[in-house]
């Protein structure tokens, strides 16, 4: 794959799953998930390597959701039960609420991180929610942010803690939609991870042959 789909490919990525993990989806949006470029581009996420069998089971759990007779409002309960409960009824999305680190240190990094790529939090929405953190992402790999800058964010906000929000998503509900959207990101993202940090051993190798 050349280097501008990779690129664009990494970009669409976060940004898409910022919005779909941000708040519950409405009516307009849920008509977007069945169409037929955006189940395409879902199937098409299947050649990242890595991905296949996680895409399998997000698509399996969105052609679920999608033949639900009130499928707006039952998607809405099942947000509101796995992200707006407080633990242990639910899942924080928050940074803040893992053990790498405080909500008060974590929002604070990032508020200073939106500021620097001129972002603000949506709806005064903590900064250290996983749809902002992946959007500030989106952001930096669109604006081709420096390699060592995106792998910093990737490794030291998002992966120190995504894996136990995905962990903890399966455990609630291993089907439903929305932990297989989270399991499916946290996939990407691990595999961005490598990716990055195999272009930065490139990088520092080939400056060593100069």
């Amino acid at each position: 794959m050349q280097h501008n789909q990779i690129h664009q490919q990494r970009v669409d990525m976060y940004q898409w799953f910022s919005q779909l993990l941000f708040r519950e989806l409405d009516e307009k949006q849920l008509a977007s998930l069945e169409n037929d470029d955006n189940r395409a581009w879902i199937v098409s996420l299947a050649a990242i390597p890595g991905l296949s069998g996680k895409v399998k089971h997000f698509e399996r759990s969105l052609t679920r959701i999608l033949r639900r007779d009130s499928r707006q409002l039952e998607l809405a309960a099942d947000f509101a039960s796995l992200f707006l409960l407080a633990p242990p009824g639910g899942v924080s999305p928050y940074a803040g609420h893992y053990p790498h680190t405080t909500a008060s240190a974590e929002r604070q990094q990032m508020n200073v991180l939106l500021i620097e790529h001129s972002l603000t939090a949506r709806e005064n929405e903590p900064s250290d929610h996983i749809a902002i953190q992946l959007a500030l992402m989106a952001k930096m790999v669109a604006k081709e942010e420096a390699l060592s800058a995106q792998y910093y964010f990737l490794h030291h906000h998002m992966m120190c803690w995504a894996p136990l929000l995905r962990d903890a998503c399966l455990a609630r509900d291993e089907q439903g939609f929305y932990p297989q959207a989270v399991n499916l990101i946290v996939s990407f993202m691990r595999e961005d991870e490598q990716y990055l940090e195999s272009l930065l051993m490139d990088d520092f190798y080939l400056s060593g042959q100069r």
